[in-house]
């Protein structure tokens, strides 16, 4: 019965304390987000905070994190002994003199090896391999929250799309009911008609399109989320104004807070002390048994315990310690030069998303004036087709240039904001749009 409890205490394993492990590092330390009653807006944050909580792939991500801080405990199990308990029965061929030939041995044995050079290293290396294992997880939580990010996008710009489209088919079905009717009091022509519901008719088609592609969106937006968002209300993204600041202050952001240059770091931390585990094979190792019988009937009856004190110093390894040092002398090249294409990335990154939110920005500016002159352009021609000094043909070109400039800007109006949230991600800085607390550099 004492053995069944040992062994059952043995293998008590808390499993909803590894999974708040990674948790922790997801959340913040914030409480599961709830989804929002039917019939209650989606906020942008919510959502993002929604997929955080759910999402299969990032929960996978934790998993790797888990066993990062398991093999941390297992690497520093080396400097803990192993104990064993170890009954023996025996019997053997009875002699003259000799005692009862049956018998048992109860023998509780203790082993420590350690080589402590390459162990002390190996252990310190576990410990920034989780570290580097944690920052992984922070990257893939990013890309998932950029992913959602702009899936909710896509269907802000096909939503605002179908609306101007179906503004405009307000507009221009009472231009087709207008022109029926000058039509039929001769002060129209059938080709100024067939012209009017050509323009209608097309307009139409575009809104089946802008509809077909919102619902699309919203699918893959009720995937990534994990709940059904076909016909729920979104509310307002947050203002971004992180494009204001300078290039130099954005990569020093970058440099401090991006999930992927710390991973790099911890790897060639890791990396460096491999390679000290590996020289540290040829320094001795030391393995000591000791034994302490509880009960003994085997010769000599009289011995109580015993102990070995064992010390290896390597003299002729074949190479293998060799081959090793090679081995580990490689991989820390290759995680430095990792850690030097991502520190140059993230300069590329922060510059490019910085630009493009400037170009896309100064694209608005332009639209909008251009709406205002296509605006004006299209009364000009409605109010001198009305008085005989301009062409149906010409009202009808007016108003197809004042539709293309109305959607072009609200598409560049929801890519503004996009590219806004593209240059956050570039500073590293993604989390703070959820409401998740940032976690401190040093954290491991």
């Amino acid at each position: 019965m004492g053995l069944g409890l040992l062994l059952g205490f043995g293998c008590a394993i808390d499993e909803a304390a590894d999974i708040a492990a990674y948790r922790q590092v997801l959340d913040g330390g914030l409480p599961r987000p709830a989804i929002p009653a039917d019939g209650l807006a989606l906020e942008f944050a919510t959502a993002l905070r929604i997929a955080n909580a759910q999402d299969e792939l990032l929960a996978q991500a934790g998993e790797s994190y888990v066993r990062s801080l398991v093999d941390r405990e297992r690497r520093a199990a080396a400097f803990l002994p192993r104990i064993a308990f170890g009954p023996t029965l025996f019997a053997r061929e009875r002699t003259r003199g000799s005692t009862d030939p049956r018998g048992a041995d109860v023998e509780l044995d203790a082993r420590l090896g350690v080589s402590p050079a390459a162990d002390s290293a190996r252990h310190t290396a576990g410990s920034l391999l989780a570290g580097a294992e944690r920052a992984r997880l922070r990257v893939a939580q990013e890309d998932l929250l950029l992913d959602v990010a702009r899936a909710w996008f896509v269907v802000r710009a096909a939503e605002a799309r179908h609306a101007v489209l179906q503004a405009s088919l307000v507009v221009q079905e009472a231009r087709v009911d207008d022109a029926r009717g000058r039509a039929a009091a001769g002060l129209k022509r059938p080709l100024d008609v067939a012209l009017a519901e050509s323009r209608v008719a097309d307009v139409r088609a575009r809104i089946v399109d802008a509809s077909s592609e919102a619902k699309n969106a919203r699918h893959l937006l009720s995937f990534l989320l994990g709940f059904d968002v076909t016909s729920r209300a979104f509310g307002q993204e947050p203002d971004l104004s992180v494009g204001d600041c300078d290039e130099a202050t954005l990569i020093e952001r970058g440099r401090r807070n991006r999930p992927d240059l710390r991973e790099a770091q911890w790897r060639t931390s890791a990396a460096e002390l491999d390679v000290e585990a590996a020289y540290g094979a040829y320094w001795p190792s030391v393995a000591l048994d000791l034994g302490v019988f509880l009960a003994r009937d085997s010769e000599p009856a009289a011995l109580d315990w015993t102990s070995a004190l064992r010390i290896s110093l390597p003299l002729f390894e074949a190479g293998l310690i060799e081959a090793d040092v090679r081995d580990a002398l490689s991989r820390l090249r290759e995680a430095r030069l990792e850690q030097s294409r991502r520190s140059r990335a993230l300069v590329q990154e922060v510059r490019i998303a910085r630009d493009t939110l400037h170009a896309v920005r100064a694209r608005e500016n332009e639209l909008q004036m251009r709406e205002q002159a296509a605006r004006s352009a299209f009364d000009l021609a409605v109010a001198q087709e009305a008085v005989g000094l301009a062409s149906n043909l010409e009202r009808l070109t007016a108003q197809d240039d004042l539709l293309a400039v109305e959607l072009e800007l609200a598409e560049s109006r929801i890519e503004v904001r996009l590219r806004a949230l593209e240059l956050v991600r570039a500073a590293g800085e993604l989390r703070g749009i959820a409401g998740i607390p940032e976690e401190q550099p040093s954290d491991a």
